[in-house]
Formats: C-alpha cells, structure tokens, sequence
C-alpha cells in the first residue's frame, strides 16, 4: 500500500509527469523498432549474413 501511495504521488508530481512522458515514449520506440524487426527479419538476417561473408571471404 506505502508503494501505492508514493507512486500516485510520483505521477501527480512534475517529475512524476516527465517520467511517464519519457515512458511511453520509450515504449512507442521499441514497439516500432519490434514491428520493423518482426516484419522484415528475414531481410535483416540476409543483409546481415551477406556482410559478414564479404568480411570473412
């Protein structure tokens, strides 16, 4: 219940505000990045794989 407490206090606070700002924004970064990688992980593995022959070969 004293967590409760102090984190409604947080998110009514400035900082608290800021804090969950910064949050989900983070989240919608990592949601794209997770759609991009999920939508064109056979694309990235070749690019990747292709690289990495040009290096060692």
């Amino acid at each position: 219940m004293k967590c409760l407490k102090s984190a409604l206090r947080l998110v009514k606070s400035e900082r608290g505000q800021q804090t969950m700002e910064f949050l989900l924004m983070l989240g919608a970064v990592v949601t794209f990045v997770l759609a991009i990688t999920i939508t064109f992980h056979k694309e990235i593995a070749g690019g990747f794989f292709t690289v990495i022959g040009k290096i060692l070969g």
